[in-house]
């Protein structure tokens, strides 16, 4: 197979030393010497099916079903957010897929806004009801300083430029606004020890969508080479304004599954808030 170059350079601090960690046929994933990210240094042309109705119906994440439960799941991380910029009113997903984020802005009384990439979600997203553009993380269609919380949740793996992805995030933010990155965690003891065995890297698997992978020291340096505050580095966020009684359970419990996560390389995805500075 005749692969094509990905990424010459590091995608997040443009170093060009680099360590092959894995190589298949269609595919290389290398770790920067510089900043240590994990990312796609080349690949074959046109891999893998696409982000049409086909990925979202038949792809192992079940995009289409447990609607409840990921809805559930997306409040409580909005609400994460709220801790950061109480005063939010309009809410940006990108990547939206189903819907399940907009259903939890709309339930937490906020204005969901939804952009994707595939026809088929933002049609989806349409038929439920809220309001979806087609569009990229790369050039968003909306003005600048327009939404006050944006979630990119699984999103920033899968895109070219995910600097510039960041830096578009910073744009359409408000001063003060929140930002929520949910992404794979890099430093997982499958990547790390077994990266033949895995979902993660295989080309037929999600290696062909996936083009970085981020540790806990590379997704904040990212963010902060965007111009982003990091705010919190794990779902651990302790709400001030919830009932004391069942708040301090809910964050020792998760500061605890956070940490023992992290410590025995278990945690399989990341969770960032992060804020646009007041000044920038």
């Amino acid at each position: 197979m005749d692969r094509q170059p990905f990424f010459r350079t590091c995608p997040i601090c443009g170093a060009a030393g680099r360590r092959v960690l894995i190589e298949f046929p269609e595919l290389v994933y290398v770790n920067c010497d510089g900043c240590g990210l994990l990312y796609k240094s080349e690949q074959v042309e046109r891999l893998g099916v696409g982000y049409e109705e086909e990925y979202f119906r038949f792809n192992r994440a079940g995009f289409l079903k447990r609607w409840a439960h990921r809805v559930r799941k997306c409040t409580r991380q909005l609400r994460d957010c709220l801790v950061v910029t109480p005063a939010a009113r309009v809410v940006l997903d990108v990547g939206c897929s189903a819907g399940y984020v907009l259903a939890a802005a709309r339930r937490l009384g906020l204005e969901p806004v939804g952009v994707d990439i595939s026809t088929f979600a933002v049609e989806l997203c349409r038929e439920k009801g809220f309001r979806a553009e087609l569009g990229s993380l790369s050039k968003l269609p909306l003005e600048d300083a327009s939404v006050d919380i944006a979630t990119l949740k699984h999103t920033l793996e899968h895109v070219p430029d995910p600097l510039a992805g960041l830096r578009e995030l910073f744009r359409v933010l408000r001063p003060g606004g929140a930002l929520l990155v949910v992404v794979p965690d890099a430093d997982k003891w499958k990547i790390a020890l077994m990266p033949r065995l895995g979902r993660d890297l295989r080309p037929e698997l999600r290696g062909w969508q996936h083009h970085v992978y981020f540790s806990s020291k590379t997704l904040a340096l990212a963010l902060e080479r965007a111009g982003f505050e990091v705010a919190h580095r794990h779902k651990a966020v302790f709400r001030p304004t919830a009932p004391r009684l069942f708040e301090w359970p809910r964050f020792a419990v998760y500061w605890l599954t956070s940490w023992l996560g992290e410590r025995l390389r278990l945690r399989r995805e990341l969770h960032f808030v992060a804020r646009r500075p007041l000044s920038s």
